[in-house]
């Protein structure tokens, strides 16, 4: 409820002294974000001896939530260009296989700024406006720091680094009308992100591939310009 508070508030000081503005057809909004990943990865790879990266050891990537931001532009009665940004959340990143007993062994931040082309069903004068939506992801991944435990099962200190991922996404979602400038916001969204992960420790190079597979659901309230 607190976010939820939080996302209002960021809503309303948007709008605020634009009740005398003409309609731009535009619409900003703010909520919460939940990411629910579904990660597929293979075992590491290594350019150092086998019995330093016993196998299988591979990872996987724990869930996260942050504050959503958007902004949509109508176009025509049923078009519009949706714009949805967040706050970088952090993801946990666990061991898996002989490195699941060392739980938690990095932490890494992503910004995921996406670009929807949206069908709306209905008409504008609708309270109710399902919509559809197809687009491209760019997700940067940042500040991936690797833990205590992971430099204990690596054998040192170790570095992580991890490519940005260009996908396609799509999205469902419906806009319900409070009054003539206030909306309610929900979707569902995927996106196709994918990264080559390589974590450093000394001379050894360990690698693998990451497809995230996320599921992103979003709740917020809108303001129309």
């Amino acid at each position: 409820m607190k976010v939820l508070k939080i996302a209002a508030a960021v809503a309303l000081t948007l709008a605020a002294g634009s009740s005398f503005a003409e309609d731009l057809g535009i619409t900003v909004r703010a909520g919460v974000i939940g990411i629910a990943l579904h990660p597929e990865s293979p075992d590491f790879k290594s350019n150092g001896p086998e019995f330093l990266t016993p196998q299988p050891a591979g990872i996987t990537v724990g869930n996260a939530k942050t504050l959503l931001f958007g902004v949509t532009k109508r176009l025509t009665d049923h078009w519009d260009i949706d714009f949805v940004a967040g706050i970088p959340p952090e993801h946990e990143v666990f061991g898996r296989g002989k490195l699941a007993p060392y739980g938690v062994l990095a932490k890494v931040k992503q910004r995921a700024p996406t670009v929807f082309a949206n069908y709306n069903f209905g008409s504008p004068s609708d309270n109710l406006r399902p919509f559809v939506g197809a687009g491209v992801n760019y997700t940067q991944f940042f500040d991936a720091n690797s833990t205590p435990a992971n430099d204990l099962a690596t054998g040192g200190p170790t570095k992580i680094n991890l490519t940005s991922s260009w996908g396609l996404a799509a999205q469902i979602g419906v806009n319900y009308k409070l009054t003539e400038k206030w909306r309610l916001c929900a979707s569902v969204a995927a996106a196709k992100v994918k990264t080559d992960l390589r974590a450093t420790t000394g001379s050894i190079d360990r690698t693998t591939t990451i497809d995230f597979k996320p599921i992103v659901v979003t709740v917020g309230v809108g303001y129309a310009f």
